[in-house]
């Protein structure tokens, strides 16, 4: 590292939850939160924020279990949220996309095939009925969706389903927002993530991690790949991360 790094900024599922809804891993969670903790009295300790694709309530939820004090970014980059003061608050302009989100969603809701992720506020997640690690056929079903009921929308396909987002606003855009809030510059910033909807904004940062599980997109694009799985690889990224700060 050229320059010490300030915040550590973390996608959700694949590299704090395991993907597949498996239970946390509690110890390693714990890990997280007592080094999260220091860095309010040590500056060597790089303070913990987020990006990812999941809706206010879920981050909220993780915020206060790993003692997130730094504002986040939520559902692809449509929103930012604070603990103290506790708020959250949509991208400018984002109403705009609003009507054909609700749209989709009730396309959705109508079609046997497909679930919806509950609690979205600017976005939509959307699942196969049927399990499966393959977003082709759903993103497939999901476009035609789109050109037969003429819904400016953008597919952005994940691990285990497909979101939905806005056009102009993504994970990167969310990423540079929250980057602003926090009055730090991208370079000054490590981030770790899985997913090909999180290459944009790993490309920005000045250090950047993707763990085994990641995407062979995603680990392709970052400064580091990890050995380990999600949670096992943001603990080691961090801790590498607070050893370099303190080299440096």
């Amino acid at each position: 590292m050229t320059r010490p790094v300030r915040a550590f900024i973390c996608d959700l599922d694949g590299c704090i939850a395991a993907v597949g809804h498996v239970a946390f891993d509690l110890a390693r969670l714990d890990q997280l939160a007592r080094r999260n903790r220091e860095s309010s009295d040590d500056p060597s300790i790089p303070p913990l924020s987020f990006v990812t694709g999941r809706p206010h309530s879920y981050v909220d939820a993780i915020m206060q279990a790993l003692d997130v004090g730094l504002a986040v970014s939520f559902e692809n980059g449509a929103g930012l949220a604070t603990r103290h003061p506790y708020r959250a608050w949509l991208a400018p302009g984002i109403e705009e996309g609003l009507a054909d989100v609700r749209r989709l969603e009730r396309l959705v809701d109508d079609d046997p095939d497909m679930v919806l992720q509950p609690g979205k506020m600017a976005s939509a997640s959307v699942f196969p009925v049927e399990a499966s690690l393959d977003p082709g056929p759903l993103m497939a079903k999901l476009r035609r969706m789109l050109d037969e009921h003429d819904l400016d929308l953008v597919l952005d396909p994940s691990n285990e389903c497909v979101n939905v987002l806005i056009p102009g606003v993504d994970k990167t855009t969310g990423f540079e927002w929250l980057c602003t809030e926090l009055g730090l510059e991208p370079a000054d910033v490590a981030g770790i993530g899985d997913s090909v909807g999180d290459i944009g904004w790993l490309r920005r940062c000045g250090v950047s991690f993707a763990p085994a599980n990641a995407a062979a997109d995603v680990r392709a694009s970052v400064t580091h790949a990890l050995a380990g799985n999600d949670v096992v690889a943001t603990v080691a990224a961090y801790e590498a991360l607070v050893a370099a700060n303190r080299a440096s």
